[in-house]
């Protein structure tokens, strides 16, 4: 890409990655920003993780729902941004946008999953067309209810990208526990992905 007063190059987002970063966080609403994980609650470690993204400022993934109107089936779509797949029903209900990256393998996710044991969260956000979108890791809180921590990673140098370019991306993750065992769960999503806290590493080293 060569470098114009409306599109700054690679390198002057590398340059002020930090200045963009603050920028951008400013416009989040408090449900996308990082928050402190809860003091008490356990890792979760043996979950599987699928992400699909879309190259535009749409939505990448909704839910469609046949219903009967006047005698004649009709069908509605719903946009996901919070979404427990607990049914097979539910993960063939998931429509896809034609240009979205990464379905197969979401696919492929909720299509393996054992509902009757397992569960689905999905979460589907807007991100900046430079950087991905990463799942740092995942706990569960001593009501048994999961967050996941998410963040984001500037993409490689080589990549091309606009820095004011946003995308869509929506991160499927299969829990080992059903829906029925939990009444919520939470995000979080935060500019760096930080380390996973200490508490839950020396828990985990001690299993």
């Amino acid at each position: 890409m060569v470098p114009t007063p409306s599109t700054p190059s690679r390198r002057a987002l590398l340059t002020g990655i930090s200045t963009g970063l603050a920028t951008a966080l400013a416009g989040c609403s408090a449900s996308d920003l990082h928050q402190s994980p809860p003091e008490d609650g356990t890792l979760v470690t043996d979950y599987v993780a699928a992400k699909t993204r879309s190259p535009t400022d749409q939505p990448v993934v909704a839910s469609r729902e046949d219903e009967a109107a006047g005698g004649e089936a009709t069908t509605t779509t719903d946009l996901l941004s919070f979404h427990v797949i607990e049914s097979e029903n539910a993960a063939e209900a998931l429509k896809f946008a034609e240009d979205a990256t990464g379905v197969a393998a979401v696919r492929r996710l909720v299509a393996e999953t054992t509902y009757s044991d397992e569960s689905v969260l999905l979460y589907q956000t807007r991100i900046g067309e430079c950087y991905r979108f990463q799942l740092n890791y995942v706990t569960k809180d001593i009501e048994g209810d999961p967050r996941i921590d998410f963040c984001r990673v500037v993409r490689d140098a080589t990549f091309d990208c606009e820095r004011d370019a946003r995308n869509y991306v929506a991160a499927f993750v299969r829990l080992p526990f059903p829906a029925d065992e939990y009444s919520g769960f939470s995000t979080s999503s935060g500019g760096s992905c930080d380390p996973i806290p200490d508490r839950y590493q020396n828990e985990s080293d001690a299993t």
